[in-house]
């Protein structure tokens, strides 16, 4: 690119209605330009599917790249989420280059003329110590968040604190996300959805006002104003400004950020629906609920292949303020691993509290009786409340005569037909008791770091964050079929190993199984 063309490009910005080269970049009319205008420090574009939530992104940063202060991040929750085909890192080798960007493929960063920086990551552990590791102390003006919803609130908040920077330049966090009834980012568009679950057209792109109080996506105050805010969290916000902070210009309103949501319509983007004339039956397939939910942008509408359990749900097993549902009897369940590249993951219970979690690789047979032998005293389990996966490796352990072997095969328990064998209905019951808030866990635990992924993959996370990773294995199906397992392959294509953890846990609920014979629940899609 001639130097020619950046000096131009520098002269203006999309407010001055900057265009990019080729015109097929050229950012498209409703939810893009909205987008790219948009005042608020936080905004959130969604609805349908396909239209052109990703490439905004990219082009926001055209702001700024002017500027040798200007730094700007791109977050995934997963890092082939950026390098995959679609991807951020490969959408942006289209528009960045173009702007005179130079491409570092091994960091994922391009740095322009002027000495501005845009970098590509990931957030797959959310602890919050990790977190914070990562983005405390950093002033990054610019952050744009694809798939917000995959995220949790807590490391939303931490990444908040970071959008700031000492040399004037706009702060900013722009997210993206398709509808998602069971995230936390739906409980803050309640404003823009109406009681159908669509987006209200009159707000739509409204400016909202809000100042958080505590951690949980419920302790915020919502205004239509910055002193409508200010006169509901009147005592939050004055016993936060201090004198000293006064002193210095601080004022109520500087504790107060503005917000938007912009919905997006596929029928926008023209340049998709000519280039691939599949997509529209692609996203539509899956009957009236993907329509409503993929196209129309319906924000209540669950759908083939959703996550059974949220983020949310799940984190209610971890919340340290629930007491614990310890029943006096103890159990222990097992996912099996021997000798190959899975986890031998023991599970110990009081009740339908968690206390403890014992992980061991690569062991013989002899070594795995041993360990659950030793395991079982010491934890005070009687081998009658001992269950485990009892195909494959699991025969190692055939020898507990008075234990629960579990084939995933066979029937389900009780008078169920509506489940394909038993593990599906292990996987659904375990799900229902989430989202019920059956399961406590011990604090400890929940912090714990194990050993996580696969090869030289493997990072330390917390045990919580591994669950929630894992919570993605139970899928809804809308079949009128009985509920069944997705063969083993396509469960470890969606987590890249096997939920040894999610099965160690989950086989708890076979104790509780004859307990519910009479239940009507169906849909679970186990991957």
């Amino acid at each position: 690119m001639k130097q020619q063309e950046i000096n131009e490009i520098k002269k203006t910005s999309y407010r001055n209605e900057l265009v990019l080269k080729p015109n097929d970049l050229i950012p498209n009319t409703g939810m893009q330009e909205q987008v790219l205008l948009s005042k608020a420090q936080i905004t959130i574009c969604g609805g349908s599917r396909g239209g052109g939530k990703s490439q905004v992104l990219l082009f926001d940063a055209c702001y700024d790249i002017h500027l040798p202060n200007f730094s700007c991040i791109y977050l995934r929750k997963e890092t082939k989420q950026l390098d995959k085909g679609g991807g951020l890192f490969d959408k942006a080798h289209k528009i960045f280059p173009i702007l005179g960007g130079k491409k570092n493929t091994s960091n994922k960063n391009y740095i322009f003329p002027s000495g501005a920086k845009a970098e590509f990551d990931h957030i797959q552990n959310e602890s919050k110590t990790e977190v914070e590791k990562r983005f405390k102390g950093l002033e990054i003006p610019a952050m744009y968040i694809d798939e917000i919803d995959q995220f949790s609130f807590e490391t939303f908040l931490i990444i908040m604190g970071s959008n700031r920077n000492a040399h004037g330049i706009r702060n900013r966090i722009i997210g993206s996300c398709n509808p998602n009834p069971e995230s936390w980012v739906r409980n803050i568009l309640e404003w823009y959805i109406d009681s159908e679950g669509y987006i209200n057209m009159d707000r739509n792109g409204k400016l909202r006002y809000f100042y958080v109080y505590g951690s949980s996506v419920n302790e915020i105050i919502w205004g239509n104003s910055k002193f409508e805010v200010y006169e509901k969290a009147k005592n939050y916000i004055d016993s936060a400004l201090t004198d000293n902070l006064k002193k210095v210009g601080i004022k109520y309103d500087d504790f107060i950020k503005s917000f938007t949501f912009i919905k997006g319509d596929l029928a926008e983007n023209k340049q998709l629906l000519k280039s691939d004339t599949n997509y529209l039956a692609n996203i539509a397939t899956g009957g009236a609920s993907a329509i409503a939910r993929n196209l129309s942008g319906n924000w209540n509408v669950k759908v083939s292949g959703d996550e059974m359990v949220s983020r949310i749900q799940m984190d209610k097993m971890f919340d340290e303020n629930r007491p614990a549902l310890r029943s006096g009897t103890k159990y222990m369940t097992i996912d099996v691993a021997l000798l190959g590249a899975d986890n031998f993951v023991m599970a110990v219970w009081d009740g339908l509290h968690l206390e403890d979690v014992i992980v061991k690789n690569r062991i013989t047979s002899g070594e795995a009786v041993a360990i659950v032998k030793s395991q079982l005293y010491s934890s005070g389990v009687r081998e009658q409340e001992l269950a485990y996966d009892s195909v494959g490796n699991g025969q190692a352990l055939n020898d507990f005569k008075y234990a629960i072997p579990i084939k995933a095969q066979q029937p389900p328990i009780g008078k169920e037909d509506n489940y394909d064998n038993i593990k599906s209905q292990i996987m659904f019951v375990f799900g229902r008791m989430l989202i019920e808030e059956k399961f406590t866990c011990n604090p400890e635990l929940a912090n714990r770091l194990f050993d996580y992924g696969k090869g030289n993959k493997k990072q330390r996370m917390p045990f919580k964050e591994i669950l929630q990773n894992e919570r993605r294995a139970l899928m809804i199906s809308e079949s009128t079929g009985k509920t069944k397992m997705l063969p083993k392959k396509e469960m470890k294509k969606i987590l890249g190993g096997s939920p040894d953890f999610l099965e160690s846990v989950a086989y708890r609920t076979v104790f509780e199984l004859d307990k519910k014979k009479k239940n009507n629940w169906s849909g679970l899609q186990y991957l």
